[in-house]
């Protein structure tokens, strides 16, 4: 009867710890996955980061602003100095600095002049870049600046030659410290690059 009673305790004692072990194996394993479901995970945005002649456009993952210059070149070899007639012309320039830059760029810039414009009083003659710009639609150029680029503190010069198309004569002087929208008008915006192709425009 002894080995009969010390068998049953022994099982007894077995279930037992089958069921805490099992109970206590199972608990853990929620914990587990509890703290799985109610964990969070948090990735930082890889930002632009642009200039443009010095002014900063924003560090975020897309850039849309106007661009505002403070500064055109006039050439009026037959107008009175300080004025500028029908005829004349000029040329405005912007640089793209990317340093620091976390990702590659895409850019786009839309020129909006007279030809797109009836309220515009500018006709762009010439656009032209010390590096690849290409025409991708009909008042848009588009470039690409790479992380090579950015690494060795590559810059973009844009240039741009226009013509007034002006009735009346305007003074010159006063044009950098008015507001351009009567002139002309610079759209930009930029987002990472990924791999795409510039197509050029063919219309």
């Amino acid at each position: 009867m002894k080995n009969i009673f010390s068998r049953k305790t022994f099982l007894i004692l077995m279930a037992l710890c089958a069921i805490a072990f099992l109970y206590f194996g199972a608990k853990g394993t929620y914990t587990a996955y509890e703290s799985i479901v109610h964990g969070t995970a948090h990735t930082d945005v890889s930002q632009i980061h642009l200039l443009i002649n010095g002014n900063e456009l924003g560090s975020q993952a897309v850039i849309d602003n106007q661009i505002i210059l403070d500064t055109i070149t006039w050439t009026s070899t037959h107008t009175r100095e300080g004025k500028i007639s029908p005829g004349s012309t000029g040329y405005f320039t912007f640089e793209l600095d990317p340093t620091g830059s976390e990702v590659a760029i895409l850019y786009d810039i839309e020129f909006i002049d007279k030809v797109m414009d009836d309220d515009k009083i500018i006709t762009f003659t010439n656009i032209t870049s010390d590096r690849t710009l290409v025409r991708t639609d009909e008042s848009t150029y588009s470039g690409i600046i790479s992380l090579a680029d950015i690494g060795n503190n590559q810059k973009t010069h844009i240039t741009v030659s226009f013509e007034f198309d002006g009735d009346e004569d305007i003074i010159g002087d006063a044009i950098p410290n008015q507001v351009y929208e009567d002139l002309f008008e610079v759209n930009f915006h930029a987002v990472q690059y990924q791999g795409e192709t510039l197509t050029p425009y063919t219309g």
